[in-house]
């Protein structure tokens, strides 16, 4: 292995490596990045369809999108809308 110097340009004209998203989740991503509070949005699932994974696939658009998520599951839908609340403080540090 041979590591050399290189240009920043080059390096932020490049490609960027990485996961490609479904056409789905980008539609999610662009929903979610629209919307403003107080508004929902629902899929409706059809048969077959699991809400279990549109729920984790509305969740993981929302981590994407960089908003915070109010997520439920009614009958035949999955729900969501930007959240209101505060994040939730985490811990830091460990045992001393």
């Amino acid at each position: 292995m041979r590591i050399v110097d290189a240009n920043i340009e080059d390096l932020n004209r490049s490609t960027k490596r990485g996961r490609v998203r479904s056409p789905e989740t980008q539609q999610l991503i662009s929903v979610i990045d629209g919307m403003t509070s107080g508004v929902a949005k629902a899929i409706m699932l059809g048969p077959g369809d699991n809400a279990k994974t549109f729920k984790a696939r509305i969740a993981y658009a929302g981590r994407l999108a960089g908003k915070r998520l109010q997520v439920a599951v009614e009958a035949d839908r999955v729900l969501f809308g930007l959240s209101d609340r505060p994040a939730r403080k985490r811990r830091r540090g460990g045992k001393k």
